[in-house]
């Protein structure tokens, strides 16, 4: 009985770098289910970002959403402001989502009232703040899309993160 896998012929053996042939097969194969099943838009950018924030390897926080106290079952509504709160053992974040000039504010305080870095992470990169002595910070506009926060302690200490969220 003989053992095929490292026999030679057309593309050499398994344990041989890749040749013409191979590179070749690869490039059809590559074609062919980028016709039949081509990646989805988007999903390369989202999976960066994900990996972004996993790297961070940041304490996760949990998310409490709070639904505007207006709004009515099957109407169709214009929500102009959301509020979501996060928590985290010993750190709590509350954020307003209002329109800003071309994309979304964010209002947010921590509570216990610190000074915080705060980064908001999209597929295009961060943008960065400081929360004031009362906990308190304000990006004025930030991009649409998936974002996560992350806050770290200005005088040091653990990382903390939101899950990612639509803006």
């Amino acid at each position: 009985m003989s053992d095929d896998r490292n026999a030679e012929g057309p593309g050499g053996g398994a344990d041989e770098p890749l040749d013409a042939v191979d590179l070749a097969l690869l490039d059809d194969l590559s074609r062919i289910l980028g016709t039949i099943d081509p990646v989805p838009e988007g999903l390369v950018d989202r999976a960066l970002f994900a990996l972004t924030l996993e790297g961070l390897n940041a304490e996760v926080m949990a998310l409490h959403r709070q639904e505007p106290a207006l709004a009515v079952r099957g109407e169709p509504t214009r929500v102009e402001m959301r509020t979501i709160t996060f928590s985290s053992d010993p750190l709590t974040v509350m954020i307003s989502l209002s329109e800003g000039p071309t994309g979304v504010r964010i209002d947010g305080w921590t509570a216990p009232a610190e000074r915080y870095v705060v980064q908001v992470y999209g597929p295009d990169g961060f943008v960065s703040t400081e929360s004031d002595d009362d906990g308190c910070f304000v990006f004025p506009d930030v991009a649409p899309g998936p974002a996560s926060l992350v806050l770290r302690r200005a005088a040091g200490g653990p990382v903390v993160s939101t899950p990612v969220l639509g803006l």
